[in-house]
Formats: C-alpha cells, sequence, structure tokens
C-alpha cells in the first residue's frame, strides 16, 4: 500500500541525498485528457476526498519529514535552484502534483497562465504561485533559473485542437529546454507523453494531429541535451479512491494505456522525489496483476537509458 511508498521513497532519498537537493520543475495541463471528467470542486479545485488521495499526501508529509539533510528543504528557503517548477499547474494532473508537493512543505514555484484557473485550497497557500505562458517562452526563464527540477505538463486539449497547437506543443516546449540547458537545470525535465503516438489507422484529422504533434514534442525532448524522464501513457482518466496496479515498459506502443489523474502525479511526484534514470522513457498504465505504486517508482531508477540521439533534425512543422 501507499504507506509502503513512504519507507521505500525515504530510503532512496537518503541514499541519495549527496546529489541535487530537488529533481523536478513541474508544468501541467492534462495534456492527454481524453475526457473532462471531474471530481466535485471547491472554488476551481478539484475536490478529493478519496482514501488514495489522503494517503498519498499523507506519504508525502512523511518522506520529507523524515529526510535529515539537503535533499529536500523546507517551504520558505531562500536558497538559489532549490524549487521545483510546476508548469501547467491549474491543469488536472497538475492540481494533484502542486498537492502533494505542498502538504510536502517541497518549495515549488507553480506556473500558470492566469489567475482566474489557480486554486484556492489552503495548502496551496504555500506555493509561490507565477504567471508565464509557454508560448512565450522567455516568461519562463527567470522561474527556470531557480529550479533544480522541472515538471512539464503544459499541453493543449486533445480533441479540440486550437490553431496554435503547434506553438504550444512543439516550439514553446523546444524554447523552454533551450532555456533548460542554458541555464543548465541540474536536475531533471519531467514530462508526461503519449504512449500511442506512434500508432497508424483510421481516426479523424484532429487525433490524428494530436499524435504527431506528441510524437514531435518527444523527440524534442530526447534531442534537447537536458536530462529527462518522460512517463507515457494514453488516457488520463477521472481520479480514483484506492490505490491501483500497474504495470511499466519501455515499448511506447500502448495507445489503450490509462491511468488516473491523481495516480499519475503521484509517480510523478515520485519521480521527483526518489530520483529515475537518466534520459529515459517509460509508459505506465493500469494492470489488475501488475505492481504496486510503490514498487513501480523503485522501478524507474533501473530503466534502460535512451541511446545517443542520431539527428537533431527538427520536426517537420505542418500548417
Amino acid at each position: 500500500m501507499l504507506g509502503e511508498l513512504k519507507g521505500a521513497l525515504a530510503r532512496a532519498l537518503l541514499i541519495g541525498r549527496g546529489a541535487l537537493s530537488l529533481r523536478i520543475a513541474i508544468s501541467s495541463e492534462s495534456h492527454i485528457n481524453g475526457s473532462r471528467t471531474h471530481g466535485s470542486r471547491t472554488h476551481g479545485v478539484a475536490d478529493a476526498p478519496q482514501t488514495f488521495d489522503h494517503d498519498a499526501v499523507h506519504c508525502l508529509e512523511c518522506i520529507a519529514r523524515d529526510i535529515d539533510g539537503p535533499s529536500i528543504r523546507s517551504m520558505g528557503t531562500t536558497s538559489v535552484r532549490d524549487s521545483i517548477l510546476l508548469v501547467g499547474a491549474s491543469g488536472r494532473t497538475g492540481r494533484y502534483v502542486l498537492r502533494y508537493l505542498c502538504n510536502a512543505s517541497v518549495p515549488v514555484i507553480a506556473c500558470v497562465r492566469s489567475a482566474d484557473r489557480l486554486a484556492s485550497e489552503p495548502s496551496l497557500a504555500r506555493a509561490e504561485v507565477a504567471f508565464a505562458n509557454v508560448e512565450q517562452p522567455h516568461t519562463l526563464a527567470p522561474l527556470i533559473e531557480r529550479a533544480a527540477h522541472v515538471i512539464y505538463l503544459a499541453g493543449g486539449n486533445r480533441r479540440g485542437l486550437s490553431p496554435g497547437a503547434w506553438q504550444l506543443e512543439v516550439d514553446g516546449l523546444s524554447g523552454c529546454l533551450e532555456l533548460a540547458k542554458r541555464s543548465g537545470l541540474p536536475g531533471r525535465w519531467i514530462s508526461v507523453g503519449y504512449s500511442g503516438s506512434d500508432q497508424r489507422g483510421a481516426t479523424t484529422w484532429a487525433e490524428t494531429r494530436w499524435r504527431e504533434l506528441k510524437r514531435a514534442a518527444d523527440e524534442v525532448i530526447a534531442a534537447s541535451g537536458v536530462n529527462y524522464f518522460v512517463l507515457r501513457t494514453g488516457l488520463i482518466a477521472a481520479p480514483i479512491s484506492s490505490e491501483p496496479l500497474v504495470s511499466i515498459a519501455q515499448n511506447p506502443a500502448a495507445a489503450d494505456a490509462e491511468l488516473p489523474c491523481n495516480s499519475l502525479a503521484f509517480l510523478l511526484t515520485g519521480a521527483a522525489l526518489s530520483g529515475a534514470a537518466n534520459r529515459s522513457r517509460v509508459t505506465v498504465r493500469l494492470d489488475p496483476h501488475g505492481l504496486k505504486l510503490q514498487s513501480a517508482v523503485q522501478a524507474f531508477s533501473r530503466l534502460r537509458q535512451d541511446g545517443p540521439i542520431l539527428s537533431t533534425t527538427r520536426p517537420m512543422r505542418h500548417a
């Protein structure tokens, strides 16, 4: 259960505390949502009284308290590059990541595009809020320069691509990665990819285009020169109330993969706190015969690293 994850992540953090202070910068919006089903809301925040969410928050609070060293610093620190930058903190998955980090008193910069979508949950008041637009990467430059890790969850609506989808999904991402590289991001660029981007077959134009964008984004990250961890899945579903079992694989061909948004958020947070193999990508899906979340997070450190990029040709932009 999630209680076991506390000990596993705490041990991993203690073992690696001589490394980096934090490992993420966070961004958001559930870019793989196939639907927009939400739980009940309170002032724009997905209200999650579920057992899973309560246990996840408690687990991360305990991890932060148990760490005795520089791996995690308390909220309110003024040290340079000790924060996690969460890009897209107002998205469905981003809200859960933000909640987990804030309740664990991890320094976090919550990056959103506008204040009207910002959650007003009391615990989230601990986060530093910054307004920026990923389509104008320079607005994120001062935030990236302060981040130890970036969790990037920004993205467009799968079912309703806007005319500027390429600027958001590829150009904006590429610009932010260039800033991260130039600033010497010490930790990881953590993001969510689509596990079915290489699938072919009859589908709508919008779906085909969306897959192309996700594939291009994947290539941009791999060729960026920044250390990264990409967690791939197919559909990001509504939150669940109990801990699920999942399977992990490094074969991305799994268009039917699915993860609840709060489970995905916990896995991303776990990867940030306990680490993952450098330059790695993994597909995660629900599996009744699979691993507990604890084991999945532990397995991230044993993933196969991506090989060197032979070509850095920029993906072709379609009109």
